[in-house]
């Protein structure tokens, strides 16, 4: 017996440590920024040590903000929102390679064959509840019918944003 979630998770592992070592060097790019950051900041507000500079830049970073450590100066406000900016964008990338990760490892230990083949049997069934003798049933006609209308409504509205877009753009060319 395949027991699913430790497989799922052994997988989840494989995929995020796999996909955190392909984005690094943009995490070591980020986290460089905010080693900058904190070494400028350390500047700015004089503080004594780098270490203090560092810590309050990535707890403002992770957005935690303990209030612990906190900038004097207008200068070292502005780099404590820059800092929390690059924080959420490395944030961001890790919470993106996670949720990949998770997608995949639930479909490679979920989509099984017994899975499969029940999908398609209930595909086949939905089908032919459809079809009497070759022919298409009312119900279905109006599905189509009603899917055809949404689609056109969508297709009319997309067509009026790109119309406000092209008067939009020729009144700032002028």
């Amino acid at each position: 017996m395949d027991f699913l979630p430790i497989k799922f998770t052994f997988k989840f592992l494989e995929l995020f440590v796999t996909g955190l070592f392909m984005v690094s060097p943009v995490l070591f790019f980020l986290a460089g920024i905010l080693c900058l950051l904190a070494r400028i900041t350390c500047n700015i507000e004089k503080w004594q040590s780098y270490t203090k500079s560092l810590y309050f830049t990535f707890i403002t970073a992770l957005t935690v903000g303990y209030g612990k450590t906190v900038p004097s100066s207008g200068g070292g406000r502005f780099l404590s929102v820059v800092s929390a900016f690059v924080g959420v964008i490395l944030t961001g990338v890790i919470v993106s390679v996670a949720l990949n990760s998770v997608m995949i490892s639930w479909q490679s230990t979920h989509d099984t064959p017994m899975e499969t083949s029940i999908e398609s049997e209930l595909d086949s069934f939905e089908n032919s509840a459809f079809h009497v003798n070759g022919q298409s049933s009312a119900s279905h006609d109006s599905v189509i019918y009603t899917r055809a209308d949404s689609l056109s409504i969508q297709a009319n509205a997309l067509a009026h944003q790109a119309d406000s877009l092209a008067s939009l753009a020729d009144s700032l060319r002028r």
